[in-house]
């Protein structure tokens, strides 16, 4: 086989001012090439007596011919690559059918002892095999590499070692037929087999590592030729790009005055179709100046259901309701839409199926450039979970008007209908107790003192439900509201209420948000009233106001070192009439924090708080979360 080609691209070298252009010479080409096109355009252009044919010509056909020519070497590089995957290919059969050589005289060696040994002739069988099979390697080895001088010497010195070792193992064999066991095991060991063996792989070793340095060279001159010939296609491309757009300036100048009115008609074509038959939301169609559909888009196709050939040539009538059908809405409509342009409609229409939909219809009027009518665009959108939702959330204000009636007449019957007995237990149960207290026991004087004193708690729950009540449908005023100076009005007051206290507030000097100024009132006065009530017990009491961050998020807490509560019960903190603590122990009616908590989420925020039993309580809130 003839040795390794190297195609010579030396006929489509690009020379730049007599210097071969090289790896890093094309960076430099790459920035004189746009350059030098450049001018030669601006001159070709200037140049009047070239037609715009020839210039087109010209410059389409440079560009045609050096793609051809960048094709030519694309295809002499393909042939290339295909020559280099043969000789990759030979180099590896030489290496295998070199190391069946080895591998069948092996096994030669194998069958021979395996024969010394038992005297069984099954043995020799795979002896038998690999003296037949070495002769054909060696043939095969031997065609492969007949171009490869030193690998025929090598052959040379490799086929006489072959047949001495042949010849050993033979002499071994028939020793052990004629002469026994112990003749044959002597011509094994005496018989300079290891010698013979040795010199076989140090030349097999040889003749592998000369195919892998052949395999070696041809890999880095085919990555040379290709490096090469990728080079000169990128060059030729870079040139022919060059080309073709100067025939697209040629061509866009030329054309530009005489193609713009068409150029923008066609753009508005162009987007009323993609705009038509792209928009799946919407039912674009396409009527004549009778009302026959001659276009249908997806959308139209998704919300009514017809295949555009189905309905195409129909009359759009078709999606009426009968009752509309009777009374000549769809003729109407196009009238109308002749008369004012366009016109717009809500209303049922039917589906393929039968089914209804609820359909927000615009008919548009189409003219031509002399007025002359030419038919209508029609945009369906489906409304009907629009309507759905419109229809859920009226239902849903009645209820909640209702509601807010019954919760009117709840806050009426509890102010009102209440309060007279509360009053009439109240005042009897206190003239029983001045007008006959000197004809009662102690034990009935107890029993009028716990009567007073629960008509007074049952007073102190009705006014906190309905400061509930009337806090959750009172109307927000949203402003700018420092939390510090109410904090400071509310604490001033606790410590004038009880000037016999010691209680040590910290307020920072502002604290400003946005809310409901009366509102956040109500809840300082909730939370700070609850830290006064609950470190009545300590000889130096605390009470924190503050602020911290979290990411974006600010929290205020209000921070107390007073008696605080178990944290397993946090979960009923909030609820309406739920207390943690006994009343003989602090008294209260539960309704505080359900206010509070009622106030916050309101401002669209929420509320929190971390407490130990002994070690104070830390209540945190977020506005506008």
């Amino acid at each position: 086989m003839p040795a390794t080609p190297v195609w010579d691209f030396g006929w489509f070298e690009t020379r730049v001012g007599g210097t071969l252009l090289s790896l890093n010479q094309f960076n430099k080409f790459g920035t004189i090439l746009p350059n030098l096109m450049r001018r030669f355009l601006n001159r070709w252009r200037n140049d009047r007596s070239v037609s715009f044919r020839l210039q087109l010509i010209g410059a389409s056909g440079a560009a045609l011919s050096i793609l051809v020519a960048i094709g030519v070497l694309s295809y002499r590089r393909t042939l290339q690559e295909d020559e280099d995957q043969k000789w990759v290919a030979h180099t590896h059969l030489v290496l295998e059918n070199l190391d069946a050589i080895l591998s069948d005289l092996l096994n030669g060696e194998t069958g021979m002892r395996g024969y010394v040994i038992t005297r069984d002739e099954s043995y020799l069988q795979p002896y038998i095999s690999a003296v037949q099979r070495l002769q054909h390697d060696i043939g095969e080895v031997r065609a492969l590499t007949v171009d490869n001088t030193a690998q025929q010497r090598s052959l040379n010195h490799l086929e006489p070692l072959l047949e001495a070792r042949v010849a050993q193992l033979a002499q071994s064999i028939a020793a052990r037929r004629g002469q026994g066991l112990a003749v044959a095991v002597s011509a094994v060991k005496t018989g300079g087999g290891v010698q013979t063996m040795d010199q076989i792989r140090g030349l097999i070793t040889e003749m592998q590592g000369e195919e892998g340095r052949l395999l070696g060279r041809r890999l880095q001159l085919a990555s040379a030729s290709s490096r090469r010939a990728k080079i000169m296609i990128v060059a030729g491309n870079v040139v022919a790009f060059m080309f073709l757009l100067a025939a697209a300036l040629i061509v866009h100048q030329e054309m530009s005055r005489r193609q713009k009115a068409e150029e923008n008609l066609r753009q508005s074509e162009e987007r009323f179709r993609m705009l038509v038959s792209g928009v799946k939301d919407y039912a674009i169609i396409m009527l004549d100046p009778q009302g026959i559909i001659v276009s249908w888009n997806v959308g139209a196709e998704r919300i009514k259901g017809y295949r555009s050939e189905e309905i195409l040539g129909s009359h759009f009538s078709r999606f009426y309701p009968p009752r509309d059908l009777e009374d000549g809405k769809p003729q109407r409509e196009l009238i109308e839409a002749v008369e004012q342009g366009r016109i717009e409609d809500e209303g049922w229409r039917i589906r393929k199926d039968g089914s209804r939909f609820w359909a927000d219809v615009v008919i548009t009027a189409l003219y031509d450039e002399k007025r002359r009518l030419r038919g209508f665009g029609k945009v369906t959108r489906d409304m009907t979970e629009r309507r759905q939702a419109e229809d859920e959330i009226k239902s849903r204000n009645a209820q909640l008007e209702a509601a807010n009636d019954e919760l009117k007449a709840f806050s009426y019957s509890v102010s009102h209908d209440l309060r007279a007995p509360l009053r009439g237990i109240d005042g009897f149960s206190l003239a029983l107790f001045e007008d006959y207290n000197d004809q009662l026991d102690s034990q009935g004087r107890s029993y009028i003192q716990r009567i007073r004193a629960g008509v007074g708690k049952m007073g102190q729950l009705i006014d906190g439900m309905l400061d509930l009540a009337r806090i959750s449908r009172a109307e927000m005023i949203q402003d700018t509201v420092d939390l510090s100076g109410l904090a400071r009005e509310i604490a001033a007051d606790l410590t004038a209420s009880h000037p016999e206290r010691s209680v040590a507030f910290t307020i920072p000097t502002t604290l400003p948000v946005k809310g409901d100024k009366l509102l956040l009132r109500v809840v300082l006065e909730n939370l700070l009233r609850n830290a006064w009530k609950f470190t009545s017990e300590r000889d130096r009491a605390s009470i924190e106001i503050g602020v911290q961050t979290n990411g974006d998020q600010t929290i205020h807490f209000i921070r107390d070192n007073g008696a605080g509560f178990d944290m397993q019960y946090a979960g009923k903190l909030f609820g309406v009439f739920q207390r943690l603590h006994r009343e003989t122990e602090f008294p209260g009616t539960g309704i505080g924090l359900a206010t509070v908590q009622r106030i916050i989420h309101r401002h669209g925020g929420r509320i929190w708080a971390e407490a130990a039993r002994g070690l104070g309580a830390t209540f945190y809130f977020v506005l506008q979360d």
